[in-house]
């Protein structure tokens, strides 16, 4: 990179951190901090989910993956609008009516405080590993770009992420997310038109078929159809892992949901989380295509046998003056987009699961709930960071981010969503069964994500679902038999009851 890259890169740093203090939350309250006081429009909405589920996990992730392996991973693209059907026809018209700020408020409504605790500090902790890998993926590619080691480039990130969020609270999280989208968007665009250079679109789909990276399609891979659950990826493992996956984020994940929360009223809510699906799939569509661009560029410099991550770090230096800069703007904008976010997520559920329960008088006589709200934000910011910073051991030892992202990460929001799955639909699960079959499934979720092999990528948040709802259903029978009752006030807490009980239109 040469002065004008960094120029860029210092000038995209300051910008948001500005944004973040200009952005701020005026009027202080929990409620404005957290939910941007209700007041939040479709178009924020949309942009702030796509851009926070976004992260640079996929910005880095995906053209490796197709560099390396094919279009395989492309069979995810319209699992969006699968998963976004439910969550804006059953989810949002549901949790809207309650006025949450967090999603786990309601799982002590359907059976007891306990079960919101352990949702919610599952939540936490599968957030804080999410933040750390997002923080990971980027110190890789940006120390190869800048020559910086993955320490600086992390401590960099979390610090800047930590620093505005600190400042601004919601509001400033969500417009500086939808300043980063534009960041984000305008880097690959830019990215896949620098790629392409003088030889054009169809030289690099031709180089790419002739390096077999059109498979599954062109050649055709008859193994994409398999059924047998061992193969890396299939058409089966996508449609079905990656629809779980997505449900655990939209309909289950406090960083979206909180989304949700800020909304002025539920139609804001249901366009924002469409808007989100289309720029997702047009956004990750071009992330596709310059993992093409990424391996023909290195058969043309003829490293093609150079891992993934090399190579896509080579054709960004590639670049024009400033292009490179942007690019890398834009991975640092898809970090910073995922670390506010979650770091905000976090202190809105300790808040309100945890400390105002069990910390009433603290709070009460430390005097201030917007002070505990900024600490809370400082104090996650420096836990995601330390933990990207024990990343660096564990995918040197042969484990991708696209393998940590689909093992690890998608596999522990499946205890999450059974819990919310299971309150919202069975009339049969209780408390008791739905505590103890909980923290059965989380260790479950992560002996499978870590034990389990061979099995498709894709399948493992499929399979950590079944682990987790299982020994909720059969513990919470088990429960019954032994004389444990619900209340009829809890099972006003499930869809159906809520659904009959609206006034007819």
């Amino acid at each position: 990179m040469n002065p004008i890259d960094y120029a860029i890169l210092g000038v995209y740093l300051a910008g948001i951190i500005f944004l973040g203090w200009w952005l701020r939350s005026r009027r202080g309250g929990h409620e404005d901090f957290f939910l941007a006081g209700r007041s939040m429009g479709w178009f924020p909405i949309g942009l702030s989910v796509m851009v926070t589920v976004f992260s640079a996990i996929n910005y880095v992730a995906l053209p490796n993956e197709v560099s390396g392996y094919g279009l395989y991973v492309i069979v995810a693209l319209p699992v969006f609008f699968l998963a976004v059907w439910p969550v804006t026809a059953i989810w949002l018209p549901f949790f809207h009516h309650m006025r949450l700020t967090s999603a786990y408020e309601y799982l002590e409504r359907r059976f007891d405080g306990r079960v919101r605790s352990l949702a919610s500090g599952l939540f936490i902790l599968w957030r804080l590993f999410w933040m750390a890998t997002a923080l990971f993926a980027t110190a890789r590619i940006m120390g190869l770009l800048v020559g910086l080691e993955p320490m600086v480039v992390i401590l960099v990130g979390g610090i800047v992420a930590t620093a505005y969020t600190f400042i601004g609270g919601m509001r400033a999280v969500m417009w500086t997310d939808v300043c980063q989208f534009f960041v984000l968007f305008g880097g690959i665009a830019l990215g896949v038109y620098c790629a392409t250079g003088d030889a054009g679109v169809w030289q690099v789909v031709t180089t790419a078929y002739e390096g077999g990276r059109l498979q599954p399609f062109a050649p055709f891979d008859p193994d994409f159809l398999s059924l047998d659950p061992r193969i890396r990826m299939t058409l089966w493992s996508g449609l079905i892992g990656v629809f779980v996956a997505f449900l655990s984020r939209y309909g289950a994940d406090q960083v979206v949901m909180q989304r949700y929360f800020s909304a002025r009223n539920l139609r804001m809510a249901q366009r924002g989380l469409w808007l989100n699906a289309g720029v997702a799939v047009v956004s990750l569509s071009l992330l596709c295509f310059f993992g093409l661009a990424v391996y023909a560029h290195a058969v043309q410099e003829g490293a093609a046998a150079a891992k993934p991550m090399q190579q896509l770090a080579a054709m960004i230096r590639s670049f024009p003056a400033g292009v490179t800069g942007l690019v890398a703007a834009g991975l640092l904008a898809a970090t910073m987009s995922s670390i506010d976010s979650g770091i905000n997520a976090c202190s809105a559920a300790w808040v309100t699961d945890f400390h105002k329960r069990f910390f009433a008088r603290m709070q009460v006589k430390e005097g201030s709930g917007p002070r505990l709200d900024k600490w809370l934000t400082l104090g996650f910011g420096i836990v995601s960071t330390l933990l990207a910073l024990m990343l660096i051991p564990l995918v040197g030892k042969g484990n991708t981010i696209f393998e940590i992202v689909n093992k690890l990460i998608n596999g522990l929001g499946s205890p999450l969503l059974a819990l919310i799955l299971l309150g919202m639909f069975s009339r049969r699960v209780n408390a008791v069964g739905m505590l103890y079959g909980g923290i059965i499934g989380l260790f479950s979720s992560l002996a499978v994500s870590l034990l389990v092999k061979p099995l498709g990528l894709q399948y493992y948040a499929a399979l950590n679902l079944l682990v987790s709802i299982a020994p909720c259903y059969l513990l919470s029978l088990l429960a019954q038999w032994r004389g444990f009752r619900q209340s009829a006030e809890s099972l006003e807490w499930t869809w159906n009851a809520w659904r009959n009980s609206k006034p007819a239109h």
